[in-house]
């Protein structure tokens, strides 16, 4: 069930995700949309129930509704305005962009929204690896510190697998070398949920949420998690995606 730290490079551990802090503009007010609307989202082909399509602006909202069976959300009589729609499942997002509503809504208004939930995976063959944390070396040099690196497992850590379609849950703990199992888990795409937490040798981590496809058609078969420091908090991130 334990792993080890393989494959993964001094620069892999220490460059944060460049999307991660990425500060989102809105650029001419976003698409205009109607002041009633639908917003339709889908995975793997077909609709996708439970997500949250929530919107905000200045004049009004939050707006928020979950899709039905069909996938739909229906918006009415939205203030004329700028807005915001986000939309996520599980912690994992599916839309985050702008649009306005105008007092007179021009001929390319549009009346629908269509959005994918779940189409960017990290595939596995077995749920099945390790927390750990890379932390700098404990000597006088900082480079050397950087380069020797020492690795603490993340004990304790609750762990939570979500099926967004039937709803089936699996849970499990980190054990004390950071190592973590799930067992018999039939194939599909799962939200992996790991809780808060501290690390022994002395920092917190944020809640994290990865998106997960059990699949038998992939070498994959060990999954390795860093914390790391990224937008001034510290969450678990995926080595080699």
């Amino acid at each position: 069930m334990i792993g080890f730290l393989r494959g993964a490079s001094l620069l892999s551990l220490l460059t944060v995700p460049t999307a991660a802090c990425s500060v989102q503009m809105c650029v001419n007010g976003g698409a205009e949309m109607r002041k009633d609307f639908v917003v339709f989202l889908k995975h793997d082909g077909k609709p996708i129930a439970g997500v949250k399509v929530e919107i905000t602006g200045k004049l009004g909202g939050p707006f928020s509704q979950k899709t039905r069976s069909d996938g739909k959300v229906h918006f009415s009589n939205l203030p004329t305005g700028e807005y915001w729609l986000r939309a996520s499942l599980l912690g994992i997002g599916a839309a985050d962009q702008c649009f306005h509503v105008s007092a007179r809504a021009s001929s390319g208004a549009k009346r629908r929204m269509n959005y994918v939930w779940g189409d960017a995976p990290s595939s596995t063959r077995r749920i099945t690896g390790r927390l750990t944390d890379s932390q700098p070396g404990k000597l006088e040099s900082p480079l050397w510190n950087q380069i020797h690196r020492v690795e603490v497992p993340i004990v304790g850590a609750e762990m939570r697998l979500q099926s967004p379609t039937t709803g089936a849950v699996f849970g499990t703990t980190s054990d004390q070398a950071g190592g973590f199992f799930f067992d018999l888990i039939p194939d599909g795409v799962y939200v992996l949920h790991i809780g808060a937490g501290n690390i022994s040798a002395g920092r917190d981590y944020e809640a994290t949420d990865l998106l997960i496809e059990l699949t038998r058609e992939t070498n994959r078969n060990f999954l390795l998690l860093t914390a790391m420091e990224i937008c001034g908090g510290t969450s678990l991130e995926l080595i080699n995606r």
